[in-house]
């Protein structure tokens, strides 16, 4: 192995010394290391060991095959040195920076010279997590440096020999040959009690900060022993790798990068943040340059997004406006409203649910949001399908029109502000009533969880009746609930039914409706008008920080101009909300459980 000829740079004496015990003549075979040939060189073999976990980019040099073009450059190396060397790296970077590129290789360098080293990545969901891991690891990593792959122990499957990860649909495990490991883990509590020496939190501006500061970061308290039961007090231990594009001001991705940059300042030696714009990948052909400059001219991409996105600059909101006027107006694409349960065959899983702001003192007004529920790979997504209001302070008479809505959509959840005098509505819903304009009998509906001093005053009624979720806002909740709406409709997931005009050209088309009375055709364009004044509440609220020493990172929302309400918000927060609270996170969870069969990952030719 000549391996000295493909470097182009000054080589460290510990290097040269280490490639000079590789290319030596006293192997017992070629490509073979006997046991008395480390020992007689088993300083110069620790020495160059520690060398190159200070300098991996020179472990990747001697790694790239001689028929590879492949190159770090300059940043990607500095990078990759200040991950190996750091007990925190935040890094902020615009896409195709290789930022996760090099985290992996980080952690993957630094477990495969650390014996029993264990590292691990950890993503908003599992699933996402295994399936990143595989593509870095087998599909990049190891096909960059083939010579990695010879790092890992071979499983014996009934006496034969199979790949060396273990992968199915939500858990990838990589397992060295000295017994360090990288695996995936989830933020579930079933993490709790694991051990771990370093780890990468991948695109923190997804993460969750109670989950990740009380089951995540705490893998981390034990640091690693070497073989003699001994501490190495130079080690970076419970090293740490942010790696993420901007988010938002005020969030706990944010005040995580404030606070890690307030450790560089006092101890630069174990804390260091990274941050860059387009202009470094771009210099290095990464990204191309026509792509930025259209991406710069395009009227329908907001500077916010593009300086998070391409700048690494982190946007006001949501301290100041809550939700990007653009971005509302974006995910209006819905081009009709939906009046009963309509489920298409490539909707498999979909259900309905409502969403309820119960009218308070002073104004009889009840706002009503319908969701249509899609359940995706790695999360629901909520379509706004139907919106209206109840002009009525009869609890009796809004509870039979909700009843007639479940009927309608068979409405899987139904979610209500159950505070203050909305807390009536429970005794409505629990009662079998009959709806006096049209003689209608309507079910008793039971209440999933009422307060423990009414539980025993409720009528039992069947599973499949219990559909009724209260939501009693809190400080806690509400920031929650914004920050659960706030990510699906930035992520795309939150879409709503289209302007009034857009609506009305796209029925105009139709025959039927442009037979229809007056009255029929103001009743398909009134959900769109209804979604207009939606809009309008969510343009007008702002987010005020109100953290403390009991309540941190609590926002609370402020209306701009007070005569402009915000019930219609409430009411779609209530739904996502409750929609996810007691549907979508059980469902992900019951995913994870499922077992599978070794068979299934096994091809036959």
């Amino acid at each position: 192995m000549a391996l000295a000829g493909k470097l182009n740079l000054l080589i460290e004496p510990e290097v040269k010394e280490y490639l000079d015990f590789l290319n030596s003549t006293d192997a017992a075979g070629k490509h073979r290391v006997t046991h008395d040939r480390i020992n007689r060189h088993f300083k110069e073999f620790g020495d160059a060991i520690n060398m190159l976990m200070a300098y991996p980019d020179l472990l990747v040099d001697l790694m790239v095959p001689a028929n590879s073009t492949f190159n770090l450059y300059f940043y990607q190396r500095l990078i990759l040195r200040a991950m190996n060397r750091h007990r925190q790296v935040y890094v902020t970077a615009t896409r195709a920076a290789s930022k996760s590129f090099l985290a992996f290789l980080s952690r993957y360098i630094t477990t495969m010279l650390l014996p029993g080293h264990k590292s691990f990545i950890v993503a908003d969901v599992k699933k996402q997590g295994a399936t990143i891991a595989k593509e870095k690891v087998v599909d990049d990593l190891w096909q960059k440096f083939p010579l990695l792959a010879n790092e890992m122990i071979k499983r014996r499957i009934n006496g034969k020999l199979k790949e060396s990860w273990t992968l199915n649909k939500d858990e990838a495990s990589f397992k060295f040959t000295h017994g360090g490991e990288f695996d995936v883990v989830g933020s579930g509590d079933s993490v709790r009690g694991g051990r771990r020496h370093s780890g990468i939190i991948e695109e923190v501006i997804n993460q969750d900060q109670i989950a990740l500061n009380e089951r995540i970061i705490p893998l981390m308290n034990v640091n690693r022993r070497n073989s003699l039961g001994k501490v190495l007090p130079n080690e970076p231990h419970a090293a740490k790798l942010f790696v993420t594009t901007a988010g938002f001001q005020g969030s706990f991705a944010y005040d995580k990068l404030i606070s890690s940059l307030c450790y560089s300042v006092i101890d630069p030696d174990n804390y260091m943040v990274i941050g860059m714009s387009f202009k470094v990948p771009m210099l290095h052909g990464l990204i191309d340059e026509k792509t930025i400059r259209e991406t710069v001219a395009d009227p329908t991409f907001a500077k916010d997004s593009f300086d998070r996105e391409y700048v690494s600059i982190w946007s006001g909101a949501p301290k100041g406006a809550a939700f990007n006027a653009l971005q509302v107006r974006k995910q209006r694409i819905l081009p009709k409203a939906e009046f009963a349960a309509k489920i298409r065959t490539d909707q498999k899983g979909s259900f309905y649910a409502m969403g309820a702001d119960m009218a308070k003192d002073g104004e009889a007004r009840t706002t009503v949001v319908i969701y249509k529920v899609i359940p995706k790979d790695t999360m629901y997504t909520y379509r706004i399908v139907n919106i209206f209001d109840i002009k009525h302070s009869n609890y009796e008479v809004v509870a039979n029109i909700f009843k007639k809505q479940i009927m309608l959509y068979n409405i899987e959840l139904f979610i209500y502000d159950a505070n203050g005098i909305g807390a009536a509505m429970r005794d409505w819903l629990n009662r079998e009533s009959i709806d006096p304009d049209n003689g209608t009998e309507y079910p008793a509906y039971g209440i999933i969880n009422p307060p423990k001093d009414v539980e025993d005053d409720l009528v039992k009624v069947s599973k499949d009746l219990t559909i009724c979720y209260e939501i009693k806002a809190s400080g806690d909740t509400n920031t929650k609930m914004l920050r659960l709406y706030f990510g699906r409709l930035n992520s795309g997931a939150l879409t709503m039914l289209s302007s009034p005009s857009e609506a009305r050209n796209n029925l105009m088309k139709k025959k039927w409706f442009q037979d229809a009375p007056r009255n029929k055709k103001k009743l398909y364009i009134l959900p769109h008008l209804y979604t207009d004044i939606l809009e309008e509440e969510m343009k007008n609220l702002d987010v005020v920080d109100s953290t403390d020493g009991a309540n941190h990172q609590t926002i609370r929302l402020v209306r701009r101009n007070e005569k402009i309400q915000k019930d219609f918000f409430s009411a779609a927060s209530y739904g996502m909300y409750g929609v996810h609270e007691y549907k979508e996170l059980p469902y992900y969870k019951k995913l994870k459980q499922v077992k599978y069969n070794i068979a299934d990952f096994v091809m036959y030719n």
